[in-house]
């Protein structure tokens, strides 16, 4: 093993929440390319919440409609831990105006990478 010489880091922890397969395999196939450690992906809040438990991310994207219901669950837990996230729903513009997502980032659906890429690098900043 090489000795640390102070310059090692560690690759930040994104979590992945989403239940389309094949959005969830993107996302993780692009957070991967660009360096990202990936927690998941999980499909729905009882997987989501259990990875929680195990593991803590320094950041998450997620979907905010799940098979098993809204990710709210989730958030919860992920903002009592300080844990930053983004969201890549294609639910409206108005569920970030008001009310509980209020002010956070949603990405849509489709999501933009790049543009999902500088948003994680912004909230770990």
């Amino acid at each position: 093993m090489p000795p640390d010489d102070g310059h090692h880091q560690t690759a930040a922890r994104i979590l992945v929440v989403e239940d389309e397969i094949f959005i969830a395999m993107e996302i993780e196939r692009v957070l991967t390319t660009d360096g990202f450690e990936v927690l998941g992906p999980v499909g729905s809040i009882e997987d989501a919440l259990q990875l929680l438990h195990r593991e803590q991310p320094d950041a998450a994207v997620l979907d905010v409609t799940l098979r098993d219901g809204k990710v709210t669950p989730v958030t919860v837990l992920l903002r009592s831990q300080g844990v930053p996230f983004v969201l890549a729903s294609a639910e409206g513009r108005e569920l970030t105006e008001s009310g509980f997502f209020q002010g956070v980032t949603n990405l849509g659906k489709p999501t933009n990478m790049g543009l999902m890429i500088g948003e994680i690098r912004r909230l770990l900043s």
